[in-house]
């Protein structure tokens, strides 16, 4: 178990920053150097050949909010900033993915981590076994709990062990929940998040943390039971909006930009349901493919629009990632 609090987490990360672009830069030269003399002394240029291919992760849902499945890659269309995409690959299966549980463990939890802790029992209870997960908690720190493992009793021991107390860093917790996710072995990083509250304690803002959720291939499902002392009020003749659809705008933003959902529930009875309706849809996601029409490697922004045809009549809604940042070439 490793224990890691924000700040020192920060400053590791600068100083291995700083260690590999050395060792990066000398071992860039030294190629440059070796290839140099080769095509030197061959006399013909090398080229490289790279291909870029973008994945998406979608889910379809109906007009009565139910999961639909065993559709055909012809249902979908797919573009990228306004211009459609030719499909390379498509399949609707439960593919092993990098999964890691971020649990609030602030001092206002202290009632609600029994329930908490059996909602989570059922998500992990319909688990791919061939998922490697890992759990993060926090308060006004960041704590890595468990890493990677693929057994399942390791994650719930780690949960069953958590001490309730301090404050809520909830955008560290993601920030670096995404780091660690990044660092999976499987092509699909997902994180599940569980929290009471705003966040209050974070190092890192909301924007920082929008830009992190934006350039990496995370999906961020966010469960938040919001204390119901947030005031609701919209100031006068409700023009304004309230502290509470603040906060619920803020953490919507978080999960819709990666192609997931956030949950809002009013009862806590109402977990159960929640988790498992996450396990589900990660279960029944369609897996689509391509690669981009634009070569640029300019590093901008891409927008992604998935489209899915009517099905017998009936209109589909789908949910995937809203885009991703273009390679650049350094």
């Amino acid at each position: 178990m490793s224990s890691l609090s924000v700040v020192s987490v920060i400053m590791k990360r600068i100083k291995s920053r700083a260690v590999l672009t050395l060792t990066t830069s000398l071992w860039v030269l030294v190629l440059i150097l070796v290839q140099g003399q080769q095509s030197w002394s061959q006399g013909t240029p090398r080229y490289r050949a790279e291909v870029d291919q973008i994945v998406v992760y979608a889910s379809v849902y109906g007009d009565d909010d139910q999961l639909v499945s065993g559709l055909k890659k012809e249902k979908f269309v797919l573009f990228e900033d306004k211009l459609e995409q030719e499909l390379t690959g498509f399949a609707q299966t439960d593919v092993p993915s990098s999964i890691g549980i971020v649990l609030d463990s602030s001092g206002s939890m202290r009632n609600k981590m029994g329930m908490v802790e059996e909602a989570i029992d059922l998500f992990l209870d319909q688990n791919n076994p061939e998922n490697e997960l890992f759990f993060v908690r926090f308060d006004d720190e960041v704590e890595l709990e468990e890493d990677f493992t693929q057994e399942v009793d390791d994650i719930r021991d780690a949960i069953s062990n958590v001490v309730v107390k301090g404050g809520t860093a909830l955008y560290d917790a993601i920030y670096l929940a995404v780091d660690k996710a990044q660092d999976g072995n499987e092509p699909k990083k997902v994180l599940v998040v569980f929290t009471d509250g705003e966040d209050k304690d974070s190092y890192y803002t909301n924007e920082e943390l929008m830009e992190k959720v934006q350039e990496a291939d995370t999906q961020i499902f966010i469960v938040a039971f919001l204390d119901k002392q947030l005031k609701k009020s919209r100031g006068f003749f409700g023009v304004f909006k309230s502290k509470k659809e603040k906060v619920q705008n803020v953490i919507s933003d978080i999960a819709e930009v990666t192609g997931a959902k956030a949950f809002f529930p009013d009862d806590i009875d109402e977990l159960n349901g929640i988790f498992e309706s996450i396990a589900r849809e990660l279960k029944n996601q369609y897996r689509l493919s391509y690669i981009s029409a634009n070569r640029n490697r300019d590093g901008a922004w891409r927008r992604i629009d998935v489209k899915v045809k009517p099905a017998e009549g009936k209109e589909l809604r789908v949910r995937a990632r809203k885009g991703y940042y273009a390679p650049k070439d350094s």
